[in-house]
């Protein structure tokens, strides 16, 4: 029992310290949309009206967010004040996270990636900016090289996908025996420490609703075992490292100084592979800048876009 418990231990933390959720004030139901896709019932977050622009008027560039290892649209919509003024802001839940729905599937980047590109021809968007957080930011690196045409600029933040950057929870994600087990002992109060401990720098940032919107989409029988699935077939798979060179975006790349999940030590490689890259850290902040810094992390966006 000590040995199954050593093992077990470090797969919790590995679930919640990569997950993210929820925004930190309250969610505006304008927003929220549904789509089917390929057959997955998916939430999403749109700040576009929903039949578009109006005749005669030109729609507002857009911008597509992508976020991470369970996460959820929501984390993006701090972002929204400061930047849906002047671009129409889409964040998605992808399947098997959040409110999406969670079949029983083969989970895989190029899974997402066919999924975002049905999901983007969907709503009708030919061409935006893409920006993908820690898995998303992987994600989004694999969709920039695929499709090229549709990426304007990408952004990044604090990106997984360079290979060794998971250090440890390459080999945890392995011990498929024991994923399921350790989902199945995730309750709020560890969510609730990870949090604070490990994703935010600043942990009196993480409140109730926070933690809710996180064990919402992962303490369900579904929601449990799509989380395994995406675990063990993602997670220390398809490196980024060779695909790098050969995006032709110009990028921005945003990391927290003080990233404890995802060290921004390995912000300086994403600069040296990508051809067209720049790098802005973010003091005392963490894994995740959109909810910790949302509008430091605005601005740099906004700058980048209106070059």
């Amino acid at each position: 029992m000590v040995h199954v418990r050593l093992f077990i231990t470090p797969l919790l933390t590995l679930l919640a310290s990569l997950a993210l959720a929820t925004p930190l004030f309250a969610v505006d139901d304008a927003f929220l949309r549904w789509r089917e896709v390929d057959g997955i019932a998916v939430r999403y977050r749109d700040t576009g009206a929903p039949g578009g622009a109006p005749d005669g008027e030109e729609a507002p560039p857009a911008i597509l967010f992508v976020h991470g290892y369970c996460g959820a649209a929501a984390n993006f919509l701090p972002l929204f004040p400061f930047l849906a003024p002047s671009a129409r802001c889409v964040a998605v839940d992808l399947p098997g996270c959040a409110g999406s729905a969670k079949p029983d599937i083969e989970y895989s980047i190029a899974f997402f990636v066919d999924f975002l590109d049905t999901f983007r021809r969907r709503l009708g968007l030919e061409s935006f900016v893409l920006v993908g957080h820690s898995m998303g930011g992987q994600i989004a690196a694999h969709y920039a090289r695929r499709f090229p045409e549709t990426v304007q600029k990408l952004i990044l933040v604090a990106p997984d996908g360079l290979a060794g950057e998971e250090r440890g929870w390459r080999v945890i994600a392995r011990l498929d025996p024991l994923i399921e087990a350790g989902l199945a002992l995730t309750n709020r109060s560890f969510v609730t420490i990870a949090l604070r401990t490990i994703i935010f720098h600043d942990p009196t940032l993480v409140n109730p609703d926070l933690v809710d919107c996180f064990a919402g989409g992962l303490l369900t029988p579904e929601g449990a075992h799509a989380t395994a699935l995406i675990t063990r077939r993602i997670i220390g798979r398809d490196p980024v490292d060779e695909l790098l060179p050969r995006i032709p975006q110009e990028t921005l790349v945003i990391w927290g100084e003080n990233d404890r999940l995802l060290s921004p030590r390995w912000a300086p490689r994403y600069i040296e592979l990508l051809p067209r890259a720049e790098l802005r850290i973010l003091p005392e902040c963490g894994h995740a800048p959109m909810l910790e810094k949302p509008e430091q992390t605005a601005a740099l966006i906004a700058e980048f876009l209106g070059r």
